[in-house]
């Protein structure tokens, strides 16, 4: 049993994390093997995302205040909760492929995006968004591509300068 000092300090780290992270997503992890779970919290962790376990007596003491009060209604029952605070789409995708799975036990209960409430849907269309990584090569891309056809047009340019001086020389030279 935990004691009273210790049940504070998880509130306390709640009420943060419910604070900073741009997705919280509460789930329902009834049925599920704690191999499962283990698979679940890695294939998060990859991708700076995390995935906690605690009572909902606690958790009510930590969401007021917080974007997540507005789902309060959903802590009840076996509840685990996703926190993302950078990368929200690679934690959206990696919790869509696990609710996909043939067997997952793992269910949706409810969920909040940058302050406001999602569903399911709302999740998967976040999911199929590009990731970061992908967004930022995009970026790179777009910023790169006037450069490139600067540089392009220029030696095109000298390409052709070049021909005119050849063919005014050749003239000159058969006059």
């Amino acid at each position: 049993m935990k004691t009273r000092k210790a049940k504070e300090q998880i509130v306390k780290e709640l009420k943060e994390k419910f604070e900073k992270a741009s997705l919280v997503i509460l789930t329902n992890f009834d049925g599920m093997t704690v191999a499962e779970s283990n698979k679940l919290r890695r294939s998060l962790k990859e991708v700076g995302a995390e995935y906690k376990v605690v009572k909902n007596t606690l958790m009510r003491y930590a969401y007021p205040g917080t974007p997540v009060e507005q789902i309060k209604d959903a802590f009840t029952g076996p509840t685990g909760i996703v926190f993302a605070f950078d990368d929200i789409v690679a934690a959206a995708k990696a919790l869509k492929e696990f609710f996909e799975e043939k067997d997952s036990k793992l269910k949706f209960k409810a969920a909040v995006v940058e302050g406001k409430v999602a569903d399911v849907e709302m999740i998967k269309q976040l999911a199929s968004l590009p990731g970061r990584e992908e967004l930022l090569g995009q970026l790179a891309f777009t910023l790169k591509y006037p450069v490139n056809a600067v540089a392009w047009s220029l030696d095109n340019l000298f390409q052709k300068l070049v021909t005119v001086l050849e063919n005014v020389k050749a003239e000159k030279e058969s006059a």
